[in-house]
């Protein structure tokens, strides 16, 4: 059986698939035990199809990141026979060896956020799992290969401090951000990347560079009606690329999928000792009756 990929981004995709730059099928939002899943879009062709859904929403509509319902999100994902996740979310680069516009392939993660459920397991012990490595390997390497086909600028390792928001960070905060060693900051991939594991799915995560964060150096106040003027976004073409480049990106990756081995691909076996521990049901929505 071919592994199966899905990417859980923001916005853009209701914007290209209003636009028509993406093709495929919408799904619509998807029943689970924990509310309803963000919008839910089927794209590809027979050889690189893959799933798309929206995590926040879009204009006035976009929810706030907190109020994220991930854990519905991920269910969903794996309920559909979802092997692979590609998250695919916003930053601004702490360090300026990071420039604007580029991409980040996070190899690590500092989770700051302190309102967002974290795990599927309150009640039981199946969330005791180890987090290294953070992220997929296999995903981050076969990500690398996509980008640099596709010859887009990215940095294959980087470490990100997932904040609460949805406020931006003070100066202190982003100066206590860079001594944690974080080089970029952005509220999104907690908890997502830690409910994958628990659902013994692969998840990679790739930030797009829209600003460097505020470090109260260069940066002038806040003055009515100039919100983001001194932040330096990225220019908006180059935001628009990489945003249209997700369709590209994700349907290489599903692409390439199809030679993965599931029997022997690691975060299929993230629950393993767990099952034989507590003699879990082969059927995984039966580990959730003691949830």
């Amino acid at each position: 059986m071919a592994a199966t990929l899905a990417c859980i981004a923001e916005e853009e995709i209701h914007r290209q698939w209003d636009a028509g730059l993406l093709k495929g099928q919408a799904l619509g939002r998807r029943a689970t035990p924990y509310g309803d899943s963000g919008d839910i879009f089927r794209a590809g062709n027979d050889e690189t199809a893959f799933y798309l859904l929206a995590r926040c929403g879009s204009g006035m509509d976009r929810i706030a990141p907190h109020r994220v319902n991930a854990r519905a999100n991920l269910y969903a994902l794996k309920d559909l026979g979802v092997h692979c996740i590609l998250g695919w979310g916003p930053g601004a680069a702490i360090t300026h060896n990071i420039a604007e516009g580029d991409l980040v392939i996070l190899s690590d993660l500092i989770d700051q956020t302190h309102l967002r459920p974290r795990t599927f397991f309150e009640d039981s012990p199946l969330g005791e799992l180890r987090q290294f490595p953070v992220f997929c390997e296999e995903l981050r390497r076969r990500l690398a290969g996509a980008l640099e086909g596709l010859k887009l600028v990215y940095h294959a390792t980087g470490t990100a401090a997932v904040r609460e928001g949805p406020r931006l960070e003070t100066p202190a905060e982003v100066r206590m951000l860079s001594m944690l060693g974080a080089e970029i900051v952005t509220h999104t991939f907690a908890p997502e990347a830690f409910l994958a594991r628990e659902l013994q799915m692969g998840y990679a995560a790739v930030c797009y560079v829209t600003s460097y964060a505020e470090r109260g150096s260069r940066h002038q106040p806040f003055a009515a009606g100039e919100l983001f003027k001194d932040l330096g976004y990225a220019a908006e073409a180059d935001r628009r690329g990489a945003a249209e480049a997700l369709g590209r990106i994700a349907a290489q990756l599903a692409g390439g999928l199809a030679e993965l081995d599931l029997k022997t691909y690691p975060p299929a076996a993230s629950q393993t000792d767990h099952v034989g521990q507590y003699n879990l049901p082969a059927d995984w929505r039966e580990w959730f009756e003691h949830r």
